[in-house]
């Protein structure tokens, strides 16, 4: 599945689960549209649950969204980490809006007739390749990502080589009532009513652009209390060169998609740009983490110590 997308006629297909808190949907992009998919399933809480939600503080649900994403790449084969995207963000976020403010749970919006690509494109965000899962009633990341694992559908798109990129998007409906609408077949129509209520609303958009080849620090981690951090940068080029904010370039080096490198010091958010070339074509790319709880470490000679001369640490 999750083919490159040619264009709006490309198939979409829905896969139900069912587990101790939750539906998830994923749409297959192999599978015709007239094709019918086992029936999406899923439970309604009696009550608003009493699920923790971040009180604006970081990082958000969706923070660690990314990062769980990428925390099963690596324990499933090591694989590239998906770099998050402003755009898919985006498209994630008003998608789980509109399901969660208009009774919906589908890729396709029965309102408004969009699909997931529609989105995408409408957000900025003009892909080659593309895939979305969605899901209700999941407290937390951790509990819809563990449902999205246990489906092969949602499954096989976090696992995706086809990927380079991810947007995410929770919205959180603590009046949400019982009029939830949504489909068992691929079509645009609504076959089930009055389903609910949810009150929590995922939403995944995955994608590759491919003239975009991203570079992402420590698997998209949110913070680091280190200086000394991991690059992936996709692609196959001959040469690399970085450097941390507008500071100096590094000389050109052969290219490692795997690259050590060290933050610019001192507390706070840092970037990290790079530059990629093979012969007339260099491409660059950005990315930032949080450098928090870090202090650098600078012995000074102590003569205070019984005239022993013995070191001691300061934190300047």
């Amino acid at each position: 599945m999750n083919r490159l997308l040619p264009g709006p006629r490309v198939a979409l297909g829905l896969i139900g689960l069912l587990t101790f808190s939750g539906w998830a949907a994923a749409w297959d992009l192999t599978c015709p549209l007239d094709e019918t998919f086992p029936p999406a399933i899923g439970i309604t809480p009696q009550d608003p649950p009493e699920w923790a939600v971040p009180d604006g503080g970081d990082p958000s649900f969706e923070d660690r969204l990314i990062e769980l994403v990428n925390q099963e790449r690596w324990t499933n084969g090591q694989l590239p980490p998906l770099k998050r995207v402003d755009l898919l963000d985006t498209s994630s976020e008003i998608h789980s809006a509109n399901m969660a403010g208009r009774n919906f749970v589908m890729h396709c919006d029965p309102d408004t007739g969009t699909w997931p690509w529609d989105r995408m494109v409408a957000a900025g965000y003009n892909y080659s390749s593309a895939a979305e899962n969605i899901a209700w009633g999941y407290p937390d990341p951790e509990a819809v990502i563990a449902g999205w694992m246990a489906s092969s559908g949602h499954r096989a798109n976090i696992l995706s080589s086809s990927y380079r990129e991810l947007g995410n998007g929770y919205f959180n409906e603590n009046g949400d009532t019982g009029n939830v609408r949504r489909t068992t077949t691929s079509s645009c129509t609504p076959n089930v009513f009055n389903e609910g209520p949810f009150f929590r609303y995922w939403t995944q958009n995955f994608g590759r652009r491919d003239s975009v080849y991203p570079v992402v620090i420590n698997r998209e981690a949110w913070v680091t209390e280190s200086r000394d951090v991991d690059l992936y940068l996709y692609g196959g080029w001959s040469e690399l060169r970085l450097r941390n904010e507008s500071g100096a370039w590094t000389d050109w080096q052969p290219f490692a998609a795997d690259t050590p490198w060290q933050l610019s010091p001192g507390n706070g958010t840092k970037t990290v740009t790079a530059e990629m070339r093979s012969g007339a074509t260099v491409v660059s790319a950005t990315d930032t983490i949080i450098l928090e709880g870090y202090s650098e470490i600078v012995f000074i000679d102590g003569f205070e110590s019984g005239n022993t001369s013995a070191w001691s640490a300061v934190s300047p």
